[in-house]
């Protein structure tokens, strides 16, 4: 009876999550490789969203990210901003917080001090045009994916854009979901 009930239960979640479109995906979480020798403090900075696997907690346009030092480590405070609907901007900000001084790619980011952590590896970075961020957890039988490719200008070279692609799918990650995220000029004047 226990594992049926268990069983309704994560079949309504993923229900929800997939209604919301969450990308969900059967099995364990992928464990693609991050960047080795990260620095936290070349990755600073503006970075423009330019495609995404599609997350509960992020529905708007012209997406930015403002990565500021949070302390002395490689802690980040980042500023997320983007351009709803309705036409009204919205920000929040939250904390990307180290885990592992050994790995200083993988980090956690809270967006408030009664939040779960979510996962944010960078995988790829040149630190001055682009970089690849990844994030999953695991919920028992399935997971759910976070990809984010980011540009420091609103656009992204094709090639850039499609070996940033390639990389995230050799690494296990479902890439056929991927959204790009508007920033076109003129549409995201109101976010200056």
């Amino acid at each position: 009876m226990k594992a049926l009930q268990g069983m309704s239960l994560a079949l309504a979640l993923l229900a929800i999550l997939e209604a919301s479109a969450q990308v969900l995906v059967a099995g364990k979480c992928p464990r693609p490789a991050v960047v080795q020798f990260f620095d936290a403090s070349r990755y600073l900075g503006k970075w423009y969203e330019i495609q995404k696997l599609p997350v509960l907690f992020q529905q708007g346009e012209c997406v930015t990210a403002t990565y500021s030092r949070q302390g002395t480590g490689g802690d980040m405070e980042v500023l997320i901003k983007e351009l709803l609907a309705d036409g009204s901007t919205y920000a929040y900000v939250g904390s990307a917080m180290v885990t592992n001084s050994s790995e200083p790619a993988k980090m956690e980011v809270y967006y408030s001090p009664t939040s779960l952590p979510s996962p944010y590896w960078v995988l790829a970075t040149d630190y001055n045009g682009h970089a690849l961020a990844f994030g999953c957890i695991d919920y028992g039988l399935f997971h759910a994916q976070f990809a984010w490719v980011l540009s420091r200008q609103p656009t992204l070279v094709r090639k850039t854009l499609k070996d940033l692609q390639d990389l995230l799918a050799s690494g296990g990650v479902n890439v056929d979901k991927m959204t790009p995220t508007n920033q076109n000029k003129a549409f995201c004047r109101a976010m200056v």
